[in-house]
């Protein structure tokens, strides 16, 4: 494993429903953690889901979203940051009526060996469209 660094705009894009820019993914070697970086609108937010091995958190680049996971919702602008454990349901709408620009940072909550850790971006990466890479 060696560092790498990106410039705005660099990583591999995925077409995965939305593009998602992976900064950091579950399948390269450096596999502690993924960073994902994406753009959406109203009538794009995911239904409702649960991450079984992975710890998930937000950090609002733009816009307005409402969060919820286990009984609890969060509004959360441009600034903003969510945690979002694993294994609870969970899931967002989003308030804005532009785009909305988020990085998403997901994580094992154990140590995994071989093709990830069965994340979301490891779906993402696998089941995806690559439209770009640096």
């Amino acid at each position: 494993m060696k560092p790498y660094a990106l410039k705005s705009g660099e990583g591999r894009t995925y077409r995965f429903g939305i593009d998602f820019t992976v900064k950091a993914g579950e399948l390269l070697p450096g596999r502690g953690a993924a960073f994902t970086q994406y753009t959406t609108r109203k009538g794009e937010a995911p239904p409702d889901h649960t991450h079984p091995t992975e710890d998930e958190m937000f950090y609002v680049l733009s816009g307005d979203l409402e969060f919820h996971c286990g009984g609890e919702s969060f509004e959360v602008g441009s600034g903003g940051f969510v945690y979002l454990p694993q294994g609870i349901e969970h899931g967002y709408t989003i308030l804005s009526d532009g785009d909305v620009r988020l990085i998403a940072v997901t994580f094992p909550t154990q140590i995994t060996e071989g093709e990830g850790w069965g994340g979301f971006i490891a779906d993402l990466e696998i089941e995806g469209e690559l439209i770009s890479e640096p």
